[in-house]
């Protein structure tokens, strides 16, 4: 796969809060061919420091927005190229995530931009450095996972959201295992998962999903990113989303 030892693949999934638990997963193929998540509750500041404190090259997939410009446009040029297949994002504006305290994203992409971290995806595969970038587990289901719509399992009925993390789980595994990984969460017999719920349901939840941010950080470090895997702009913020070109003919995204 041409992977280099020194760098490590981490996904995030942050509580936009801060005040809540995130999920986080690491691959460090050098180690372990084991993808590590758990859920912890921190700081941006924290969470950035614990970044920083890694070894060798890192690549980390975050689901929460790290730039919010006045012109963003990430979610309606995601929302205009994959909604045909049940990838729909809501625009975020500054104003909005300072009024309901979710400004946890934009804390960590600043205090990640002040130790010199780059806020985009490597602009070439196997670069050496440290990059962060924002992805969007929705859609990486679809594009990473193979499934041909996002599985329905944060709303709807707790049977329906039960399956919808059932499946969700079973895709997962079965993409980390076609990349020579295993997940350090097997998948739960059904009449396991049949009985999550509450706390138990929402950390798996974010276990999952911080692998599959975990498994786009792998895809951009080991084959870096097409113009239409990029939605929205660096100055505005950018979701990233690998693979997004094999399901889009629409345009490539243009600066402002």
């Amino acid at each position: 796969m041409g992977y280099r030892g020194d760098m490590r693949c981490v996904g995030i999934d942050l509580s936009w809060t801060g005040r809540r638990p995130s999920g986080f997963a690491l691959i460090d193929a050098q180690s372990s061919a084991t993808i590590r998540t758990w859920t912890a509750t921190l700081t941006p500041d924290e969470i950035a420091a614990w970044l920083q404190a890694l070894p060798g090259g890192v690549v980390a997939a975050i689901d929460a927005p790290l730039i919010v410009g006045p012109s963003r446009r990430a979610e309606n040029q995601l929302r205009a190229a994959l909604g045909h297949h049940g990838i729909l994002a809501y625009h975020v504006g500054g104003d909005f995530l300072e009024r309901k305290g979710l400004t946890a994203g934009p804390k960590l992409g600043r205090e990640l931009r002040r130790a010199g971290w780059a806020l985009a995806p490597p602009s070439r595969p196997l670069a050496e450095g440290r990059f962060a970038f924002e992805t969007f587990p929705r859609a990486l289901t679809v594009t990473l996972l193979g499934a041909d719509r996002p599985p329905v399992y944060k709303r709807g009925t707790l049977a329906g959201r039960r399956e919808g993390l059932a499946a969700y789980h079973a895709l997962l595994e079965r993409a980390a295992g076609q990349l020579g990984f295993e997940l350090d969460v097997s998948t739960l017999a059904r009449r396991e998962t049949a009985c999550l719920e509450g706390r138990a349901a929402k950390a798996l939840e974010d276990r999952l999903d911080a692998a599959l941010c975990a498994l786009a950080a792998w895809a951009v470090a080991q084959h870096g990113t097409q113009p239409s895997d990029r939605f929205g702009t660096p100055e505005a913020g950018e979701i990233i989303v690998p693979r997004a070109r094999a399901l889009t003919s629409a345009p490539e995204p243009t600066c402002p």
